[in-house]
């Protein structure tokens, strides 16, 4: 009968450390995501600084260059809406 109650504490004991070590799981799992966000945010700072860097270099020229760039531009990121 007492190594019953001891295989039952033991089994208890497993249990309780399974359930900490899931809750540590989560809270990594949730700070692996944060990070992830950050580091995609971080990447698209960086290209929004390269274009910028871009788009200073393309101002310089006359007014027929700056309407070709724009109307260029606009196409290229144009989006069909609909059946368009």
């Amino acid at each position: 009968m007492f190594s019953l109650i001891m295989k039952l504490k033991k089994l208890v004991s497993r249990a309780r450390s399974f359930d900490a070590l899931y809750d540590r799981l989560d809270t990594i799992e949730s700070q692996l995501e944060r990070y992830e966000s950050l580091a995609d945010e971080n990447a698209a700072l960086w290209n929004y600084l390269d274009e910028q860097k871009e788009m200073d270099a393309v101002w310089t020229g006359s007014t027929e260059d700056f309407q070709d760039e724009i109307s260029d531009m606009m196409v290229r990121n144009m989006k069909t809406q609909g059946d368009a």
